[in-house]
């Protein structure tokens, strides 16, 4: 039976107070303090920039590592934290940028790679809503998200905010005034942002699934990762996350007999359409969101997808008789070797 409280849920108010957040990185201190540390990152001028973090964090990472590598061209790799804490070693990040995110700053592992990182010459950079916390300790410059309190396990806010003061640090970084002009009318577009026909559709077809698939590419990589995450935790939804241009590398064997497939469409190109028209006629049973707009620019406007696309996920969780607050097993800070 869907819960029958009806009273907001943490996880609804905190999806209604993501262009809040937004809106609190443009403020002048955090705006200052954005553009110091890039003046410095600039300095630097790393040949490779490493991100570290898991869960939801990873998928914003996914999203600012492919933002650096089109505006700042600089490569980027993602370092999973067991090379620290299960092998026990200590890469040689002599030279190199290090972004290590994490809403809480109290991940273990994440901490522990990041000292590990700074100790061998890195410059670690942590991205935290806890500015007080032993990953800001660990690390050599800390950006708050300023996403404020979060009180649902499933980060939302916190997501949509780490994501953003990423992109304020990468265009200010690369002092890209376009994106930083997108960046300033994000607020006002997240505010916007509503559900259309297709997040109806999607929400349908979800609303008795036990599988599905998300599509991204690009940065909407990031976003399929995360969507999927959230299906799974607060829905119990088996949804998987993969590139657009990696599903017909074997996942669309079972992608048939109306197998639903969402794609979440990021200005990724004819090579999209090719793979979700293939996907269609094989009878999966696709949506496609449309190419979100508002800001004006290409890699801002993907995250103009979150507040609907979390919204439809929380609608999905308490109509499925689930409560998105907290989902079963799960805590708001994983503690992981």
């Amino acid at each position: 039976m869907p819960m029958t409280d009806p009273s907001p849920t943490w996880m609804q108010r905190e999806i209604a107070e993501i262009a809040a957040a937004a809106e609190r990185l443009a403020r002048p201190e955090n705006r200052a303090r954005s553009q110091r540390i890039a003046a410095e990152l600039r300095a630097i001028s790393p040949p490779v920039v490493l991100t570290v973090a898991r869960g939801s964090s990873a998928h914003a990472a996914t999203y600012l590592g492919s933002v650096i590598q089109k505006i700042l061209r600089i490569p980027t790799a993602h370092v999973g934290p067991s090379i620290s804490t299960v092998y026990n070693v200590d890469l040689q990040a002599q030279g190199l940028v290090a972004l290590a995110l994490s809403q809480s700053g109290t991940s273990a592992d994440i901490v522990q790679l990041a000292a590990s990182l700074k100790w061998t010459g890195g410059h670690v950079v942590a991205l935290t809503n806890t500015t007080g916390s032993p990953l800001a300790k660990a690390s050599s410059r800390v950006l708050d998200i300023a996403a404020g309190p979060e009180n649902a396990v499933a980060a939302t806010k916190s997501y949509a905010n780490s994501i953003i003061a990423g992109l304020w640090l990468i265009a200010d970084w690369g002092e890209d005034e376009a994106m930083g002009k997108a960046l300033e009318r994000l607020p006002e577009a997240l505010a916007a942002a509503s559900a259309g026909p297709e997040i109806l559709q999607a929400a349908q077809l979800l609303s008795t699934a036990e599988h599905a698939v998300i599509l991204g590419r690009g940065p909407g990589l990031g976003l399929a990762n995360e969507c999927a995450l959230k299906l799974l935790e607060t829905c119990r939804i088996s949804a998987v996350s993969y590139s657009g241009a990696e599903v017909l590398h074997g996942p669309s064997t079972v992608l048939r007999d109306g197998f639903p497939v969402i794609a979440l469409r990021t200005g990724a190109g004819a090579g999209m359409d090719q793979v979700l028209s293939r996907l269609a006629e094989q009878g999966a049973a696709v949506v496609q969101l449309p190419v979100a707009s508002g800001t004006g620019h290409r890699l801002v406007d993907p995250l103009l997808d979150l507040p609907p696309l979390y919204e439809m996920i929380e609608a999905l969780s308490r109509a499925r008789g689930l409560d998105p607050d907290r989902p079963a097993d799960l805590e708001k800070a994983t503690k992981t070797v």
